[in-house]
Parts: structure tokens; sequence; C-alpha cells
């Protein structure tokens, strides 16, 4: 506590105070509350699991309604943070502990923290990766790299232009439409920055690191109660690092003397194997990076707290009710991270409170589960989905409503069994021969395995139907343990000197995707944007109002928004494509302002909204945009000129006059 009113006071006077600050009570502080007042009883590895995990989704929701009262800012936050230090008193004076004895059968050993050790060791091999991939500069470039670069500029949009007065956020890639995309784990990185006090980007590899340690503690906390500790290293490890027969296309290439890390990958889209391993996500795919962690927490807990309803005494009794609840009070809070994890969380309770009402346990039990459940998930829930509707009724979206065809109908290749046997793998395997062996989980796992794995094969309701692949990754969590509990049972059960070596054998073949997977990201250097576009972006930053509208390019990178923070007309298409919008004619409508006449470029801007057209590399190159046109406008003046000679040509900003509000 001490520490916590230290870096608290010292934030006043010190940005690195402010940053420590920040992580003390967005990662630690509110769940440590949480757990040490409702759950003192838990184990030291399920504590490191949700002291950090309630912390990051409780400090965002709390910041977040502060927010709307007070308005976004680090007042605001730091307002926050004095709220959650009042509350740090409440472990210390009351608890609603089970009974003393019960909490600390012994201290805490090393041997206690296997799942801590190893999830470390995972998220080191993230870090080592993220940090030589993500915000790199290079030879007068920013790199940005690996198979899901494309959204990690849009992630710096959202991030940079909440903290530039975007708040409560537009899209700012689709300027004049309210955020309902899920980007609470962007908000969370914004409150890190925003506390900071500066422009930080590298902050998304140390939050991204951090998230896969979460997901990897939560796979092992799972498995090693559904099994054992061991069961729990081989799930951990097949879980964050497993993938499918990808591998096998660059170990033909490496036989042959053929291997190039730039081009053999373990990830086709579009062909057959078209299932990215679930490492390749880790990596930057931010939304999963809680959602992934919190689904299998709230699982979890559900699963743990219907177990306690089997039994009768008193600490049991008390134990089950409040692991419901923070299940869904997990569920419910994970909406905004993550809209298609809280859905299957909230298929995986169903599935267990049908299963419970097969076993003929009581009708007062079920109905206390579902009432629980219920209460703690949907309040969180609710005001967000009531603004995501009415934003969602007059925001132009349209084919992000309705069923379209299943996800097989676009992405699966050839047999559907060899299909997903490929993809899957290893893992995939031994899951489905693990359904031989005798297991009081079974119902629990595979129920959770099959209907996930089923969803995306029987019909597409998001968006882009390439999202429903988010689900093969939900689903690979149960074979994940599945797997792991195998192979467990084989070491415990053959004691012949040949399992450990074919365990390690599986092991390899099983990882050996993800492998691929960062010798790819370590070999590619996509160019996010030059130090010419880094000045042009931070001038745009000291020198425009916040929430200025820009008018750019529908490029995946531009400095305007990324460094920048300002919003655009319309960004990297897919983007708005994928979270539901009808973005042809605005397209049509940006190609329109640079490739027309003057005219046409007026119009377009004033329409939007728009106070300031942005002419750099990717206008120059995909518009073949010429500067004399808007030079010689009278309604526009040039406002910044940066003429260093590259292949694509300079960089140009020009403000209308007469502009229109940049607010909204």
């Amino acid at each position: 506590m001490a520490l916590a009113v230290i870096t608290l006071m010292a934030s006043f006077f010190s940005h690195l105070a402010s940053l420590a600050a920040a992580l003390i009570f967005t990662l630690f502080l509110p769940g440590y509350v949480i757990v040490e007042s409702c759950f003192k009883y838990l184990n030291i590895q399920e504590k490191l699991l949700l002291y950090p995990l309630l912390s990051v989704m409780v400090s965002t929701h709390l910041i977040y309604a502060l927010s709307l009262i007070l308005g976004y800012a680090r007042l605001t936050i730091f307002t926050a943070f004095f709220i959650m230090l009042m509350f740090m008193f409440i472990p210390l004076t009351f608890t609603f502990s089970i009974r003393p004895s019960s909490i600390h059968p012994h201290p805490t050993r090393l041997s206690d923290l296997k799942g801590v050790y190893l999830s470390l060791g995972i998220s080191l091999i993230a870090f080592i990766v993220l940090s030589n991939t993500v915000w790199v500069w290079d030879n007068g470039y920013i790199i940005l790299s690996g198979s899901n670069w494309q959204d990690t500029p849009m992630h710096y949009e959202i991030i940079e232009s909440i903290n530039n007065g975007n708040f409560p956020p537009q899209m700012p890639y689709y300027a004049g439409v309210r955020m309902f995309y899920h980007y609470f784990v962007d908000f969370h990185t914004a409150i890190l920055e925003k506390a900071y006090g500066a422009f930080f980007p590298r902050m998304i590899v140390v939050t991204n690191t951090f998230f896969i340690y979460l997901f990897a503690l939560s796979i092992f906390v799972l498995a090693s109660y559904l099994k054992n500790e061991e069961a729990g290293i081989y799930a951990t490890l097949i879980g964050t690092l497993g993938g499918g027969l990808s591998f096998i296309g660059g170990l033909y290439a490496l036989l042959h003397g053929q291997f190039a890390p730039t081009t053999n990958y373990a990830f086709q889209y579009g062909q057959f194997f078209t299932i990215p391993p679930i490492f390749d996500n880790l990596l930057q795919q931010r939304p999963q990076l809680i959602g992934l962690p919190a689904l299998t927490t709230a699982a979890y807990f559900l699963y743990r707290g219907t177990q306690h309803t089997a039994t009768s005494t008193a600490i049991t009794y008390r134990r089950y009710r409040r692991e419901i609840a923070l299940s869904g009070l997990l569920t419910g809070l994970l909406f905004t991270f993550h809209i298609l994890a809280c859905f299957s969380a909230m298929l995986i309770f169903l599935l267990n409170w049908l299963n419970i009402k097969m076993k003929n346990r009581s009708i007062r039990i079920r109905i206390e589960i579902l009432a629980l459940f219920l209460l703690f998930s949907i309040p969180p829930i609710m005001p967000y989905l009531i603004t995501m509707l009415r934003s969602s009724s007059v925001s132009g979206i349209s084919i992000g409503l309705g069923i379209k065809a299943p996800w097989i109908y676009y992405f699966l290749t050839g047999n559907p069994l060899l299909f997903y046997i490929a993809n899957l793998g290893l893992p995939f395997i031994l899951a489905l021969l693990y359904l031989i062996f005798k297991s009081e989980h079974r119902f629990f796992l595979y129920s959770w395995l099959f209907s996930l794995i089923s969803l995306p094969n029987l019909f597409s309701f998001t968006p882009n139907p390439w999202d429903m692949y988010k689900f093969f990754h939900y689903a690979w969590i149960p074979v994940a343990v599945t797997a792991g509990s195998l192979l467990a049972d084989l070491r415990s059960g053959l004691k012949s000197k040949l399992i450990p070596v074919l365990i390690s054998v599986i092991l390899i073949f099983s990882l050996l995707s993800s492998a691929l997977i960062i010798t790819w990201n370590l070999s590619t250097n996509y160019p996010a944007a030059d130090v010419h576009e880094y000045e042009a972006g931070m001038w745009v930053r000291r020198n425009t109002p916040q929430k200025s509208v820009f008018l750019t390019w529908h490029s995946i990178h531009a400095p305007v928004s990324m460094i920048g923070g300002r919003l655009r007309v319309l960004g990297y298409v897919n983007w708005a494509y994928g979270h539901g919008f009808d973005i042809w004619e605005r397209a049509r409508d940006v190609e329109r302002a640079y490739r027309g006449n003057i005219s046409d470029t007026l119009a377009v801007m004033r329409k939007y909204n728009a106070s300031y057209i942005y002419i750099g590399r990717a206008e120059m190159r995909n518009a073949d945009a010429e500067v004399s046109k808007f030079e010689r406008c009278k309604d526009l003046k040039e406002v910044y000129k940066d003429e260093y000679k590259h292949e694509s040509g300079g960089i140009y900003i020009f403000a209308l006059r007469h502009a229109p509000s940049s607010r909204r």
C-alpha cells in the first residue's frame, strides 16, 4: 500500500512516477482488493491471475465511467486512482473470507509457482518478437511487422485519437460515427500513455506481452485444476505456442535447401492452412489478448463453482456462490474488450447450466446459479449494448446485421475432416483421442470444444465472415487442456522409457508452426512511416485542433492519425468494413476528392466535415495526386510542406479556409 501511495504522490512531479502509478492502479490494485476481500482462500497462482486480470477490466471501466462525467483527462485518471486507493483499505479492515484457518494451508513455496514461471517464459518469447517488430526504428523507417501488421496502425489510431480529444470516441478511421468496436484494450493502453503524459508508441509491446502472460497462466490454472500441474504445463505450451500441420511446407523447403523465413510461413489466408496458429494472433490481435484469458478464467470459475454445488458443506456453498458471481462479472466486463469472447463465455455458461439441469440438481440451485451469473454479467453489458444499438441505427451499418453463409462456405478447402486435422494438428488429434478416457470433466471440456468449433461451420454473424475464425481459437483452449491431460496420463500410466521421448516429439511437432511464426515476424520489416512522415505526424499533433478531421487516402499507414491522433474520413477499408460499415460511398468519395477536379475535393471535405487534406506518399502513389491542383485553390491554404525528395514525392497538408468546427 505504501508503494501505491508514494507513486501516486510522486506522479504529480514525475512522468515516470505517473506511469508507475498507472501500472500499479490498472494492473494490480483493484484486483488485489477484490480477491483479498472475497477470495482469499485461492492459491497463489489463481491470485496472480486474478489480480491483474480484474485490475485491467475494472480500472478501465471505472475510468471510462468517470470520463463520461468529468471528461477524459489525466486529472480524471488520477481521480480514479484515488478512488481505488480508498478501497484498498477494505481488505485491511473487513474481509469476506470463509475461515481464517483455511486461507493459507502452507506458506508459498517456489514450487507453487510453476505456472507463473512457464507463463513468464512464454511471454518473454513474445516480448523478444514484439520488441523487434513493433515500432522499431530501422534506417530512417518505423517498422511494423507480423502477419497482422495491417491491424496495428488501426489500434494506434484508436489509442492516439482518444488521447487527443476523441472521447467518447468516434471511429478514427470512419469519422463522424461513434465508436462501438470492442476497443477497451486500446483504451487501457491509452490510459497508461495518458498518465505518462507523452507519446509512447512502444507501450503496445509492454501491454501485449503482459496479456500473453495472463493467457498462459489462465490455461495452466484451468488444466491444473481439471487434471494436475503436469497437464497444466503441457496444456500451456500447446495453448499458447501450439498449432496445426502448416509447418510441413517449411519443413519440406528446409529438407530441400529452399527454406526462407519470409516465404515459408505457417498461415495462408484463403488457402488450405487458413486458420492462423494462435501465437500469430497473440502477438498483435489486441482484443484477443484480453478475450482469451478472460474467457478461460470465466469458464474456470464457472465450472469450479458448479462443482461445489455437489457438496453441502457451508464453506463450499459460500465459495460456489462467489465463484459463479465472479464468472458472471468477468463475462460482463469482457463485452467491451471482446464481444465474441463474451458471447462464447455466455454460451459455455448456458451449456453447463443445461447440464446441471439434466443432472437433476435442485431447482433452487439451478435458479440460484442462473440468477447469480446474470446479476453480475448483464449490468456491465447493458450500457454499452444500448449505446451500440443506438449508434448502429444511425451510422449506416448494413453488412454487419444479419446472418450470412457459414465460414466454411468462404474458407474451407477440400475434405472437411482433413482440413481441420491439418489446420488444428496433433493437439486436435490428441483431444479427440482423449474422448475414450473416462473423465468427470468430459461434458465441460467437450461441450466447449465442439460447440465453438461447430459455430463457424453453421453460420457467420460477424460483418466480415473471416472473423469467425476467432471461435477456433476459443475452442483451442479445451483442445490444449484435453491434449495436455492425455500426455500427462501417458506419462503417469506407462512406465516405458520411450514415453518421455514420445511426449517430447509430440510437443515439438505441435509447436513447429509457431516457430515459423516467430522466424517470419523477425525476418520481415514492413515500413509504417519514414522519418519525414513521423515529423509530419508530430506536427499535426502539435499544430492542429483536437478531433480535426483529415481527408487522406484510405491507406493502412497514415501519420496524421496513427501518430498525430486526428480523425480520418476513411482509413483502410477493411477496418470499417470489418466493423459493419457500408464503406463504398466513402471510398468512392475519397477517390473522387484526389482524382477529380478541385470542386470535387472541396465538396467531399465539406460533406465529411474535414478541415484538412493530406497529400503524402500513399496519396501520390495511389491517386497520382498533383500538389499544384491544391496550391491553386483559393479555398485551401498550405499549412505544412516537406519537399524531401522521396521516390513517392513530398508531404503536404492543406487546410480548408473557413473550416467547419472540429467538434461534432
